[in-house]
């Protein structure tokens, strides 16, 4: 039999969670309406930053019947309402209040942005910018960038502009895999093209701090 006490605090724990899914269910729906009304203005929209709540909780302890004289094992029982047992059975009422809040994605941390500013094709040596600043307009120094080169999309991309293979070229790679921001939020590099790779052929660049990207494409076309 499971511990009476892990018994209740489950229960409990699984009225929270299936109240944070309702709240989160509700939020969706408030926000699933139009963004503009009949006359083009913004339409009202809600939210729920927070939600009180109180939920009476009623633990009743029954004892089993007796079988063959030896006296049953206990029963938990847990209520949502206070319950409305006889007066034999020992029971053990409590109201539990909380507040369930939002917190806005990153913890409620300005998010990073990236701006990634391709170069031309020259000498077959393309050059890449990058400024990195938050959601509250701070330049982020000293800030490791991940670059990657996403070949599926350059494909996709390049097939667009009739190049119908893009095979993986060992000379086509960035010259670095991580950069870093300077004092004013700036880092550079290149990114390197082989000789064989077609002049159609869009190459994408992926920039990326944790879960925040920006992307950018670079032409083949060598134009100097």
């Amino acid at each position: 039999m499971s511990d009476p006490i892990d018994f209740v605090e489950n229960s409990i724990g699984q009225l929270l969670v299936a109240l944070a899914d309702g709240v989160r269910e509700a939020e969706r729906a408030l926000s699933s309406g139009p963004l503009v009304d009949e006359s083009g203005r913004a339409a009202t929209r809600y939210a729920l930053p927070y939600l009180d709540f109180t939920i009476n909780v009623s633990v009743e302890v029954k004892t089993g019947a007796a079988a063959n004289g030896v006296r049953g094992l206990p029963v938990l029982r847990l209520y949502t309402a206070p319950a409305s047992g006889s007066s034999e059975n020992r029971e053990v009422r409590s109201s539990i209040s909380g507040r369930l809040v939002a917190v806005p994605a990153g913890d409620g941390l300005p998010a990073p942005r990236i701006r990634i500013t391709p170069g031309p094709n020259i000498g077959r040596k393309a050059s890449i910018s990058l400024i990195v600043t938050n959601s509250a307009g701070e330049v982020l120094a000293g800030q490791p960038v991940e670059l990657n080169l996403d070949l599926p999309a350059s494909a996709t991309l390049s097939r667009a502009r009739g190049v119908g293979n893009l095979p993986r070229r060992e000379g086509t790679r960035l010259a670095d895999g991580i950069v870093t921001t300077d004092a004013n939020g700036r880092a550079a590099t290149q990114l390197l093209l082989d000789s064989g790779e077609a002049a159609q052929a869009l190459f994408v660049v992926t920039a990326s701090i944790g879960a925040f990207a920006a992307q950018a494409s670079i032409s083949a076309e060598l134009l100097g």
